[in-house]
């Protein structure tokens, strides 16, 4: 099973707000920017930094790339770690979600024929 980071997601109540902060003041350069999402360049090819309305504000989740979410299932559960899914998500993926033992949100997706090809791992 390979796994690799894919994005760190911040829940944002004005993401206008966001790309303002992160792109005027930080520097970051803008990818996407759409009404409630702005992602942003994070200066690591393949991993993306998000503010968005997906999440509720002052939510941070974190997002991996798995080419085997059953196997993972299978490890998280040998573990005694509880997720819920899998579910549908964006870009195709398959996605199960998570919480570290300090409450952070952690999402693993895994693309589908139907995801982009540059979301394969």
């Amino acid at each position: 099973m390979k796994i690799r980071l894919q994005e760190i997601e911040l829940g944002a109540s004005n993401p206008d707000q966001s790309k303002s902060f992160y792109a005027d003041i930080l520097g970051l350069g803008l990818f996407v920017d759409q009404p409630g999402l702005k992602v942003f360049k994070s200066g690591v090819v393949g991993i993306d930094f998000n503010a968005s309305t997906h999440l509720p504000p002052k939510t941070t989740m974190i997002s991996f790339l798995t080419d085997n979410l059953l196997e993972m299932m299978e490890l998280l559960r040998s573990k005694g770690v509880d997720f819920t899914g899998p579910r549908a998500s964006h870009l195709g993926m398959e996605t199960i979600e998570f919480t570290d033992p300090d409450g952070h949100l952690i999402r693993v997706n895994q693309p589908t024929e139907a995801s982009p090809s540059w979301l394969k791992i």
